[in-house]
Order: C-alpha cells, then sequence, then structure tokens
C-alpha cells in the first residue's frame, strides 16, 4: 500500500514539473481558451436545441462555429502569437483542423439526437442528453487539438 501511495505522489510531481515548464503553459492557457470556446458552443447548441428548435445537425454545427471562432483568438492567445497570423502556417491549417472538429462535433450531434429519440427522452431530457455527448466529445478533440497545435501548428513558437 505505501509504494502504491510513493507511486501516485511521484506522478503528481511529474505532473506539477510538466506544468511549470513551457509546455505546462501552454497547456494552461489553451485550456482557458478551451473553457471559453466550450462555452460558447454548449450555450449556442443549447439555444438552438433547447429554445429555437434547430434540427440537430445544424445546431451542431452553428455550436460549433461559435466555439471555433472563440477558439482561433484563444489559441493564438495561448501560444503568445502576435501580428497578422501566417495563411498557410497558422490559419489555413487552424481551419482544416476546425472542420474536421465540425463534422465530429455535428456526428455527434445528430447520432445523440437520433439516439436520444429513439430512447424516448423528452424535449428537456433529450436537450441535456445531446449536450453531454457534445461535451464529452469536445472533450476529446480539445486533447487532440493541443498534441496538434503544441507539437505541429506552433512548434517553431516553443521556446
Amino acid at each position: 500500500m505505501a509504494k502504491r501511495g510513493f507511486v501516485l505522489f511521484r506522478l503528481v510531481e511529474v505532473v506539477n514539473s510538466r506544468l511549470r515548464g513551457a509546455t505546462g503553459k501552454r497547456f494552461k492557457r489553451f485550456v482557458l481558451a478551451a473553457v471559453v470556446a466550450v462555452a460558447a458552443s454548449q450555450i449556442t447548441l443549447t439555444l438552438c436545441l433547447g429554445v429555437f428548435h434547430v434540427a440537430a445537425y445544424k445546431a451542431g454545427f452553428i455550436a460549433w462555429f461559435a466555439g471555433a471562432a472563440a477558439s482561433y483568438a484563444m489559441s493564438r492567445w495561448a501560444w503568445e502569437r502576435k501580428g497578422r497570423p501566417h495563411l498557410l502556417k497558422e490559419t489555413l491549417p487552424f481551419w482544416l483542423i476546425a472542420i474536421f472538429v465540425a463534422i465530429v462535433l455535428t456526428s455527434t450531434t445528430k447520432f445523440a439526437n437520433d439516439l436520444a429519440i429513439s430512447l424516448g427522452l423528452a424535449h428537456a431530457q433529450r436537450v441535456l442528453f445531446v449536450d453531454a455527448a457534445f461535451f464529452l466529445m469536445n472533450c476529446v478533440t480539445f486533447l487532440t487539438r493541443f498534441f496538434i497545435f503544441h507539437y505541429i501548428l506552433f512548434a517553431e513558437a516553443k521556446e
């Protein structure tokens, strides 16, 4: 039992040391950027599905767009990019990745909505079910995007 405690302590120590470095600084900033983007997309999705009764795939796309716009601005801040963005090295790759995320999130929204309907969920339950699926997939794509942005797209900006 004491050995497990030591391993857990050592793991926490390693994670803390990583978060103090350049990668950790960017990860923390990217988490903040992701929180802003996810909040924008989740609020938009809930309003589209719950209040305005927009079709699921359209709601997913609109929600993705709200989050992607916030994410673009915040991601530049997270990697301390200044000035005019380079079209081929920064803007185009960002939006290509974002289009892939749009496909994933829109498909997730449609699938979760169809599943909620087939389960016979009431309107409010269906909206919450779709929101949860959208949020979960946003978390998965967040981690994927962090690694792509940090190790490929903005790699030259690392110290």
